[in-house]
This record gives structure tokens, C-alpha cells and sequence, in this order.
């Protein structure tokens, strides 16, 4: 039932508003009504799953909310319509730690990164860039060095132009080609195929250098020479 209004008239005892009883019915009926109303339907909640509420708890008929508080980086300010929160969004600190060492920065410090040794650096668009300034492949450098022995691991060195060396270890296997002070050793005879002096016009004093000029005579060979010493004079 809803609350009944009493009619009082248009001024007093004109005899148009409710009579005396009548009005006190209308009283004794709205305090029923009132007092069959439950209040305890209502309630109070905290909407969401995640996050702290504002809502603490209802104490008969005092609904109770927790106070919204700042902090050292958060300020809480308010008008009659509005709550604000504003927050400093500055880092308190920044860690920066690298293969060997590490540094904690506070908000007001700062950090640079710079090269070394053939690394520039540089901010191209808001990004930190490096390059490396050393020659990327073999190829690009026109005047590589060695720290150290090559080890070719077993492969070929091919296209190999002029080799300058001051010690040449090890056997070769195959084939070396080239010349030894000026002259192709290929041209000489193989040691056991011996030497061809060409044709020797003898000069006879006797019939015995004649008949000893008629003999082979064997030397032997390089790998086997024959015992004896000989002296052919000079040539």
C-alpha cells in the first residue's frame, strides 16, 4: 500500500479536507505501512572480480565506505561530482645490469650507451642503433691480418696468388709447380735416369785408354752410387 496523504482543506474548517478521524485513520495506516516496510532488503555491493571494493560494511541503517587515500607518487583530490587520481609516472629506479657489472639508477639519473672499439652508436627514430664498424667477410677488407696460425681445418686454398714466406714446414702432397731460382725443375731428368753430357770427342795416347774408352762404366745411382773415385779432368 502506499503512503496516503491527509487532506487538509483550503483553509481551516472550510469542511472540504478529512474530518478528524479521518485523517487519523490515514495516520495510523501510513505508521503500518512503514512499519511492514523491511529495510534490511537493502544491500550494498562491490561490483567487479578484480580490485580492492570501497564498500566496507552496513551497520543498521549507515551504509560505510572506505576512505580513497594517496600515496608518495599518487594524489587524491576531489570536487562535488568528481573523484581524482593522479599518479607520477616517473621510475622510481632503473636496474641496468651487463655481462660483467651492474648499476641501479634513480629517477633522475641517466644512462648512455656507447660503443667501443669499432661499435658507434646512435638514436635513429626513438632506437638505439649499433653497428659494427669492422669489415663483416673476409672479402671486404683489403688488409686482413692474422692474430694467429690459420688452421684450415683440412680444406683447400685455392686462387692462391704469390705466397711470401720466410719457412715453409711440413711435406707437400701432389704436384708443386713453379720455379726454384728462376728454373722448372721439371726439365731436369729423374735422379736414377742419370745425367746426358752429350758426345765426348776422345783424345787417344794409347791403346790402352783406347780400350778402357771402349767400356761402359757403371756409376751406380744416386740412391746407390758405385764405390771408387773417378777424375774426369775438367769439361
Amino acid at each position: 500500500m502506499a503512503v496516503q496523504l491527509i487532506n487538509i482543506g483550503n483553509v481551516a474548517n472550510d469542511g472540504t479536507g478529512d474530518d478528524l478521524r479521518e485523517a487519523f485513520i490515514k495516520v495510523n495506516q501510513n505508521f503500518e505501512e512503514l512499519d511492514l516496510r523491511d529495510d534490511e532488503q537493502t544491500t550494498v555491493s562491490n561490483l567487479g572480480t578484480v580490485g580492492e571494493g570501497v564498500f566496507a560494511q552496513k551497520i543498521n541503517y549507515d551504509l560505510q565506505f572506505k576512505k580513497i587515500n594517496g600515496s608518495e607518487k599518487v594524489t587524491v583530490s576531489s570536487d562535488n561530482n568528481t573523484i581524482t587520481i593522479a599518479a607520477d609516472v616517473g621510475l622510481d629506479t632503473l636496474t641496468v645490469n651487463t655481462d660483467g657489472d651492474g648499476i641501479t639508477l634513480d629517477n633522475v639519473a641517466a644512462i648512455g650507451i656507447l660503443g667501443g672499439e669499432g661499435i658507434a652508436t646512435s638514436l635513429v627514430d626513438g632506437n638505439v642503433v649499433i653497428n659494427n664498424l669492422y669489415n663483416a667477410e673476409l672479402v671486404e677488407d683489403l688488409t686482413p691480418q692474422l692474430g694467429g696460425a690459420l688452421d684450415a681445418q683440412g680444406y683447400d686454398l685455392n686462387s692462391v696468388g704469390n705466397i711470401n714466406a720466410s719457412q715453409i714446414n711440413g711435406a707437400f702432397v701432389g704436384n708443386l709447380t713453379g720455379l726454384v731460382y728462376g728454373y722448372d725443375i721439371r726439365n731436369w731428368a729423374a735422379q736414377n735416369e742419370g745425367f746426358d753430357f752429350g758426345s765426348i770427342s776422345p783424345d787417344y795416347s794409347s791403346i790402352i785408354e783406347f780400350l778402357i774408352s771402349q767400356q761402359d762404366i757403371d756409376f751406380g745411382t744416386f740412391g746407390n752410387p758405385a764405390t771408387g773415385n773417378v777424375d774426369l779432368g775438367s769439361i
